[in-house]
């Protein structure tokens, strides 16, 4: 049975667990990209969560070829967010590839031209997905978006991601050197509690400290959010 009849039976049965998993299994061993994209694109439009994008890494460079011509044609803001966040979801996990660097390359220049665009929720994806693939470079965009956006999620998720480049190939030290001062200042000066809990735990984790719990930045703990803002300033003045 062809894909497309597979999709249509499994959408009857309401997608069982696990003849959905073999499905996206195949979908990203077969040759039918731009019907996996599509795909994917339908979940996205219909809000539902399949998972249907956890396989298109398996395209490898034709995968991701296709892609940018995706890109390249389209004028839509929201769907040139998408497929930018799904290349970047998907180089994540192609780093070991000898075409890592230069499709890298490619696309952050993508991604940094979308970094102002209007829409908060879009601007967050952006952001999260520059700490998945982003360089040295893109530290001063990072903390620039964690120090002056407007939206309290989207400073939270810039200092997440300044975190995360330590896991994706930014040397560890050359960022907490670059980042230290805007820690400081971001965390004094964030205004939005919950945002202040997500800050200071990515720079408890950048610097190897504890400074607070994941629970208490969860349940928005004020009286523990103020406490771990005094030591995070205190060290991160030093």
């Amino acid at each position: 049975m062809d894909l497309q009849k597979r999709y249509e039976e499994l959408k009857k049965q309401n997608f069982p667990d696990g003849e959905r998993i073999k499905f996206i299994a195949d979908l990203g061993s077969s040759d039918e990209i731009e019907y996996h994209y599509q795909l994917i694109c339908k979940e996205q439009n219909e809000g539902i969560n399949l998972n249907l994008s956890g396989s298109f890494y398996k395209h490898d460079k034709e995968g991701l070829e296709f892609l940018f011509k995706v890109l390249d044609k389209e004028d839509k803001e929201s769907l040139k967010v998408f497929t930018t966040y799904l290349m970047a979801e998907i180089l994540s996990k192609l780093r070991h590839r000898d075409f890592y660097t230069e499709f890298c390359n490619r696309l952050i220049p993508v991604m940094t031209s979308l970094i102002e665009i209007n829409d908060a929720s879009l601007r967050q994806k952006i952001i999260i997905a520059l700490g998945w693939i982003g360089t040295l470079n893109e530290i001063d965009i990072l903390t620039k978006q964690m120090l002056e956006d407007k939206d309290s999620f989207c400073r939270a998720w810039s200092a997440s991601s300044l975190m995360q480049m330590s896991f994706h190939g930014v040397d560890k030290e050359l960022l907490q050197e670059k980042t230290k001062s805007c820690f400081a200042s971001g965390i004094a000066a964030e205004t939005d509690l919950h945002a202040c809990g997500i800050m200071i735990e990515a720079a408890q984790i950048l610097f190897g400290k504890k400074w607070i719990s994941s629970s208490a930045v969860e349940d928005v703990d004020a009286e523990k959010i103020e406490k771990a803002r005094k030591s995070a300033v205190r060290f991160l003045n030093k």
